[in-house]
């Protein structure tokens, strides 16, 4: 597998974190949607941002297996190479599940699903994995757009969580 990743869509980038990444990363971590869907990606300030980056930049020196490792790589515009969110890929227990984020400022435009439609059919084709999870909190309607829109099929309901699968 090429060690630099760079995946392409009509208006994004997905591409490799960098230090370089690390005050935007922190910004985003801040908005009100971060905090309320995925409280765990929230930091505290510019050091916990960089220990966070450097675990994830750490990750592409190795093969990358999402089942061992969380496999996150940056969600960028085309157009200006703006850092706008994230995508990524962590274990759970049935299998790999597909994380995502965009920056409030870019949401509502298609980008989320642009980028997991893109990202999900590369993942299938390029790692030893025959499905993709999506765990979505059962009131986050714009996730749940996002993961339908991107081919994902609703599994079941699981307290105040929906699963949806890619294959």
């Amino acid at each position: 597998m090429d060690k630099k990743i760079k995946l392409k869509t009509e208006r994004l980038n997905i591409r490799e974190f960098s230090l370089e990444d690390s005050k935007k990363v922190l910004s985003m971590s801040q908005e009100k949607g971060i905090k309320k869907w995925i409280p765990d990606q929230v930091y505290s300030d510019l050091e916990q941002t960089k220990k966070v980056l450097n675990f994830l930049i750490a990750q592409y020196d190795v093969e990358p297996d999402p089942r061992n490792n969380p496999y996150v790589l940056g969600v960028e515009l085309k157009a200006n190479k703006e850092l706008i969110g994230h995508i990524g890929l962590s274990a759970i227990a049935k299998g790999i599940e597909i994380g995502y984020a965009i920056t409030n400022q870019y949401q509502k435009k298609g980008l989320a699903s642009e980028v997991v439609l893109e990202f999900s059919g590369w993942v299938i084709n390029n790692f030893a994995i025959k499905s993709i999870w999506g765990v979505v909190n059962k009131n986050n309607e714009g996730s749940i757009k996002v993961l339908e829109k991107s081919n994902y099929q609703y599994v079941e309901e699981k307290g105040n969580q929906l699963l949806y699968v890619y294959r």
